[in-house]
This record gives structure tokens, sequence and C-alpha cells, in this order.
């Protein structure tokens, strides 16, 4: 609940987020190395958001890693709710596609774990052990798939969301305090003549404020645009 907590303040920001939910299977189940990336089953690479390491085995960075999306492993992974887990990295066939790619950051042992919210995966999260082959216990499966289903992936999902919602409004043009002053007319529901007698305007000037607030915000009509407006409002 402690790192719930921590993830919920951190929620406008998702690498924040990531970074909290890292630490805390590093420290809960003590692997050396804990990725995760946004991604789809559709994608061409799995590229993780963020890499958090555990600073007492101090593995190899790995921080520009890319994996083939269309790799055995990562197919599997995205096919299944649980985890899927690779003992030994240097024999395991579901590795048979990327094996290099991890045995090149001395990965010995891995978990493949997917991340989904209301039934849609959005993410991947690997965890691995570098020092030494592994052997994945149903305890830590079960505890990393808990924590993936019930908190990981809602709040990081949820907080992407703000993320974008925020940067998109700051792409957009506030419009000016007179377009204001007429959309907010339009949302109580009067029309051109209306909104022009109650702010001593002709309706074409009202017609052609409402058009310009439109074009600037991309709002393809006029319940869009009040919608778009609703944080100057």
């Amino acid at each position: 609940m402690n790192c719930v907590a921590h993830m919920i303040l951190d929620m406008e920001d998702p690498a924040a987020v990531t970074a909290v939910a890292l630490d805390y299977l590093i420290d809960t189940i003590q692997v050396c190395r804990a990725d995760f990336g946004f991604a789809a089953p559709s994608d061409e690479t799995y590229t993780p958001l963020l890499v958090n390491y555990n600073q007492s085995t101090d593995p190899p960075r790995c921080n520009d890693a890319r994996y083939s999306n269309r790799a055995a492993v990562f197919r599997k992974a995205w096919s299944c709710r649980k985890p899927v887990t690779c003992d030994a990295v240097d024999l395991d066939p579901k590795l048979r596609d990327v094996r290099e790619e991890f045995t090149s950051i001395e990965s010995k042992s891995i978990l493949f774990q997917q991340l989904d919210f209301l039934g849609r995966p959005v993410g991947m999260m690997c965890l691995d052990f570098t020092t030494h082959p592994h052997v994945w216990s149903a305890s830590e499966q079960e505890k990393t798939f808990l924590f993936a289903k019930d908190f990981f992936g809602p709040i990081v999902m949820l907080s992407k969301h703000w993320s974008d919602r925020s940067r998109s409004l700051a792409d957009m043009r506030r419009p000016s305090d007179s377009e204001l002053d007429v959309i907010r007319l339009v949302a109580d529901g009067l029309d051109y003549h209306e909104i022009a007698e109650a702010l001593g305007k002709s309706p074409r000037t009202v017609e052609n404020q409402l058009r310009n607030a439109r074009l600037s915000l991309q709002a393809a009509n006029r319940a869009e645009l009040i919608r778009k407006c609703e944080v100057w409002l």
C-alpha cells in the first residue's frame, strides 16, 4: 500500500509512477533489473520506458536496449495474462530468436509480464537476474501478476492518460477572453442573435469568433468546442 500511495502521488508523471513500481518489485523479489515500456502486441519493437537497477548487485546497464516484439517469447507473453518465465536464458527455447540480445546484457533468468487496463494490453514488464540462474517460484510469479493486474497496469495507464491530456491542453491555443465570453454563452444554450445582444456585438462577429475558436482548437462542432474549453470556462 505504501508503494501504491507513492505511485498515486506521482500520478501526473508516468516515468515517476513506473520508477516507484519497479523499485518495489526489485526490493520485493530481489531481482537485479526491472524494466517497463508502453507497448502493444502489434508493435514492431519493445522499447523500455525505464530500466531500474538493484544497487546491491550492480547489474550491467541496458538503458538503450531494444527488442523485437515479434520474438517468440514476447508473442507468448502478449497471449498470456500470467507471467512467462525463463529460468535459464542460455537454454530456454522460448528465447531462441532473441537469446543473443539477453545474453549480451548478462541476463541469466527472466520474467515477462504484460500489463493491461480494462482488458486491453498497455505495456510489458521484464524482471531479470544477472548474477546467477534463478528458478521463478509460484509465489514470485503470483506476486508479480497480482501487483501488475491490481495496481501497476491501472495506475500507470491512468497516469499516461492524464499526462497526454495535459500536454494536449498545453499545445492548444487558449481562446481570447472575448472568444471565451461567446463560448460561455453558447454553453448556456444561447443562439447567435441572443449572444450578440448580450455582448453588444453583431451576429456576424459572434459567428466569426466561434469559427476562429473551433479552427484553433480543431473542434468539429459546438459541443466539441465547449468540451475542449471546459478548462478555461
